[in-house]
């Protein structure tokens, strides 16, 4: 079973807005289209791209009093320079 013709990717071109931090205006593109999720779903939600590409997933929680990070980069050592395998 062909995994992407039963799931297809989304479309990562389209629906993001150029944007620039507001102090050191670094540059990231914002993801300004619907975005589905349960109608019990309190959380406020953001999806940025980074200037290397990177697709980032932003959830806030109004609830809590501390955040936490997590990330999933499909690399892995064999992407590595020779000199660093």
């Amino acid at each position: 079973m062909d995994f992407c013709k039963n799931y297809p990717l989304p479309d990562w071109t389209s629906g993001f807005e150029h944007r620039k931090t507001s102090v050191s205006q670094l540059p990231y593109e914002e993801y300004t289209g619907p975005m589905e999720k349960s109608a019990s779903d309190t959380n406020d939600y953001r999806l940025i791209r980074l200037p290397n590409n990177l697709v980032v997933m932003c959830v806030q929680d109004a609830e809590t009093e501390t955040a936490t990070a997590a990330l999933s980069v499909n690399v892995g050592s064999n992407m590595d320079p020779v000199e660093l395998q």
